[in-house]
């Protein structure tokens, strides 16, 4: 009948989602254009092939106007920080004093001048950073050919001094990275000095002296006074 079926209807409307089952509350209702009626949220990124090619042009434009001198500056390589990536190397922030100085360079406003980074907060905890990177940096200056300064050399005076030009594209390869130079050592056996060497003390006695050692230098200090007072009363 008409009534039956009008209350099968009034029935299914007004009842609740059996169980704990979630209120369907789906509203497909993207504001796509920004207007009175739409607010326009919905962001799309269709330039993102574009704007690589925009990029590498831009990239390649800053290296032909600083031509000859190389689009990026010389970078340290450095161990990746924590425990857990320490094995990695990547490329750091700058060169530190010690660095610099080992490979000969009078400071760090020079070093920029020609192109290397320089990063005074930055201190090497081992000397095998200070040997690769002062390394590294006397490759560089062995490579290297300064011109004067605020004057753009002619290509005949380029190759007189014994700069090679690119024919086809004029900009310059970027820097070796040095990596290789920390790679880690490959498995062996250790040796009979190794196995009864304590690294774990030693390293910790090492620790302790560089934490120390001003308290051990004022202790010796007050030490001599008294002995010296000592030796005068007497």
């Amino acid at each position: 009948s008409t009534w039956g079926h009008s209350a099968c209807l009034f029935f299914f409307a007004s009842s609740s989602p059996y169980g704990h089952l979630p209120i369907p509350t789906v509203h497909f209702h993207k504001h796509w254009n920004p207007s009175p009626a739409q607010k326009g949220h919905v962001k799309v990124f269709f330039g993102q092939g574009p704007g690589r090619k925009i990029r590498r042009t831009k990239r390649l434009e800053k290296a032909r106007k600083c031509f000859p001198r190389p689009a990026k500056s010389l970078k340290p390589v450095v161990r990746c920080p924590s425990q857990r990536y320490n094995i990695r190397t990547r490329a750091g922030k700058g060169f530190t004093r010690a660095e610099l100085k080992a490979a000969g360079i009078k400071n760090h406003r020079y070093a920029r001048s020609i192109g290397i980074s320089c990063d005074p907060r930055r201190k090497n905890r081992s000397q095998e950073s200070i040997e690769v990177n002062s390394q590294r940096l006397k490759t560089y200056l062995e490579r290297i050919v300064i011109f004067p300064r605020g004057a753009r050399p002619s290509r005949a005076e380029m190759e007189a001094s014994g700069f090679r030009i690119p024919k086809k594209n004029p900009v310059p390869a970027p820097a070796a990275t040095g990596r290789k130079a920390l790679a880690p050592e490959k498995p062996r056996k250790l040796t009979e000095d190794e196995k009864k060497r304590h690294v774990f003390g030693f390293l910790r006695k090492i620790q302790r002296d560089q934490r120390s050692i001003a308290k051990r230098i004022k202790r010796k200090a007050h030490k001599d006074a008294k002995a010296e007072k000592a030796a005068k009363k007497a």
